[in-house]
């Protein structure tokens, strides 16, 4: 039965999309990052899902862009600019890598892939959306993602589903994008925002309920993944939408409920943090925490190879070869991570996303008279989602991570429909001026 309604839905989707353009990236988006096909598998054995979804995107920004239906004009936007930049570079990288053959958990090959999927389709789905309708309904399905994975990982904590957890950990579905504990964290963080500013965009007392009680369990969620970095990041992005709400009364009650989590369930945190800590007295000759020699060692890298770095996915491999002795360990550092694989450019680039987007969200929350208004809800959740992220990132591999580009395609487009809104009021004024 649940195979003959993803049919149906797959079905319905493709011919919907040609009418309504905007479909088309809400399934791509819907398979790419909440990656249904791993919670429920056994409905998507044998059935391309997620082919289809990218296959039709593609098709469907074909056919309007032949019909001269596209507004191409989102184009023109810096953060674009770079993005294309940044794009080039990387796989320049891996072409002129001084490191040749080598082996690794993930191939440089496959990262190379899932990245060029991911820009592909990051450019290809700007144009798409062209509405408030149609940015508001994107927003809420991340929402909707979010909820959905707050209620996945509660339940397997409270059905006690010990396969799901590793050394008391708990991680995403088998062979998700978010099988990793951190990175599974790292998906609550960055929908936190959209949940908490949620409570005061909905007008309906069922949804503000409905995320508020979601922002509770998705603090729980987020400490059954260990993950220290992602609690580290949540508290930013918390402190963050303080600042954006100011609101005392608030924000007291989101810190000390945050608090009140940590101390209530937070054992298994404290714990590694522990242990971390015994291990690095009884080793005095090691440094305290693996992140600080893998943050030496990116440091040395790019020094070495400032143009291009050393080759996509080549980190480890580099360490051995050009630090032997010391332990090849992960960069533990997206920025470090761009910038010793793929030059010191793209890392300068990497932190230059987060600048664009805070200019563009200072600028909107000026001009935006209305604050529950869509616009403001969309802008204030993706400064704060991307602050969290980058905050996460300091301690996190997040080269290839799908909700990172994600959120900046949603500031850009939030930007761009604004400033079209902008533009159509002022004709209207000076028409009837």
């Amino acid at each position: 039965m649940g195979t003959v309604l993803l049919y149906l839905l797959l079905i319905a989707t493709v011919v919907r999309s040609f009418k309504y353009q905007e479909t088309a990236v809400y399934a791509y988006f819907l398979m790419s990052i909440m990656a249904p096909q791993f919670i429920w598998f056994w409905i998507f054995e044998g059935i391309p899902a997620f082919t289809v979804a990218a296959g039709t995107v593609i098709v469907v920004f074909m056919w309007q862009a032949f019909n001269k239906k596209l507004d191409f004009s989102i184009y023109r936007y810096k953060q674009n600019l770079f993005l294309v930049m940044f794009w080039i570079m990387f796989n320049l990288s891996d072409y002129f890598s001084p490191i040749g053959e080598f082996r690794t958990a993930t191939s440089s090959e496959l990262v190379l892939y899932v990245f060029n999927i991911i820009i592909l389709m990051y450019f290809i789905s700007l144009p798409l959306i062209t509405t408030e309708r149609a940015l508001r309904v994107l927003a809420l399905l991340f929402a909707g993602l979010i909820l959905y994975y707050v209620y996945w990982s509660n339940t397997q904590y409270f059905e006690w589903n010990m396969r799901q957890f590793l050394n008391g950990r708990l991680m995403g579905p088998w062979q998700s994008p978010y099988r990793d504990e951190n990175k599974f964290a790292m998906l609550f963080v960055t929908g936190m925002p959209f949940l908490l500013f949620g409570i005061f965009y909905f007008k309906s007392l069922i949804m503000r309920g409905l995320f508020g009680l979601g922002l509770l369990f998705l603090w729980h969620s987020i400490i059954l993944t260990g993950s220290r970095g992602a609690l580290l990041a949540v508290a930013v992005a918390t402190l963050a939408s303080y600042l954006v709400i100011k609101s005392r009364i608030f924000g007291v009650l989101l810190v000390c409920g945050l608090i009140a989590a940590v101390i209530y369930q937070g054992g298994q945190l404290l714990i590694r943090t522990t242990d971390t800590m015994a291990a690095a007295e009884s080793q005095p000759e090691e440094k305290l925490d693996p992140r600080l020699q893998s943050w030496d060692t990116g440091l040395g890298l790019i020094a070495k190879f400032p143009l291009l770095g050393v080759g996509v996915q080549r980190f480890q491999e580099a360490t051995r070869i050009f630090y032997p002795g010391r332990p090849a360990y992960v960069a533990h550092n997206t920025f470090l991570n761009f910038a010793a694989n793929s030059g010191l450019l793209n890392g300068i680039i990497y932190l230059s996303f987060y600048w664009l987007q805070f200019k563009r969200f200072r600028r909107i929350r000026k001009s935006e008279t209305d604050p529950s208004s869509t616009m403001s809800y969309i802008n204030n959740s993706t400064m704060v989602a991307l602050t969290g992220f980058y905050a996460g990132s300091m301690f996190l591999d997040l080269v290839i991570y799908e909700p990172f580009y994600f959120l900046l395609m949603l500031g850009l487009l939030t930007e761009h429909i604004y400033n079209k809104q902008k533009s159509i009021n002022v004709e209207v004024v000076k028409q009837h001026g």
